[in-house]
């Protein structure tokens, strides 16, 4: 879904990609043709992740294995908003079908380097395109969809068992944000004679 383009004011990191199948909630096994009635299972923290992330000025860019109707139906299932102000910024339907969905969720939200963005997928595919896309962080999450050797094996910075996890990576290996210095000013000493 094209978002007009929107730049942060973060210097290391203004869009996190992450994988909407099984990264922040898992179909039925099955039901993928019934999502309106499907139940769904969502994976623990993709909420809070998300709003710490935006609380940062970082746009959300989901990667969705559905086309714009399906994935726009699983996500007011899920309650979230697309938008600048919604849960998540933008989304890319249908990203098996692209050549590299990762760029263009990069070319959605106007980034030209890669490296103002992290990716959390799932699977050796992705972990593939966001290393091409040369992504600051390529994050792979082990929650099962893919074997834990593949995606050992794949191209990748670290692996988490989560998307919860993120937040706290994110603080352990990126710079703290330059803050002015402040002078402290002491009174001059009196000198007597």
């Amino acid at each position: 879904m094209i978002q007009p383009a929107h730049r942060m004011t973060d210097a290391h990191l203004q869009l996190a990609v992450v994988h909407l199948n099984d990264v922040c909630v898992a179909v039925q096994e099955g039901m993928d043709r019934f999502l309106a009635t499907a139940a769904l299972d969502r994976m623990a923290g993709a909420e809070a992740t998300f709003s710490w992330l935006r609380k940062r000025g970082v746009r959300i860019c989901l990667l969705s294995d559905y086309d714009e109707s399906q994935t726009l139906l699983l996500l007011k299932r899920l309650g979230w908003t697309v938008g600048e102000a919604g849960t998540v910024q933008q989304f890319v339907p249908r990203q098996q079908e692209l050549d590299n969905p990762v760029l263009q969720a990069h070319a959605l939200a106007g980034l030209t380097k890669g490296r103002l963005s992290i990716t959390a997928v799932d699977t050796p595919e992705l972990l593939r395109h966001s290393n091409a896309a040369r992504v600051h962080f390529n994050l792979a999450i082990c929650n099962g969809r893919s074997p834990y050797h593949a995606l050992a094996t794949a191209p990748h910075h670290a692996m988490l068992d989560n998307l919860r996890q993120l937040p706290d990576f994110l603080v352990r290996h990126l710079p703290e944000p330059a803050r002015p210095t402040q002078r402290l000013y002491l009174p001059r000493p009196l000198y007597t004679a």
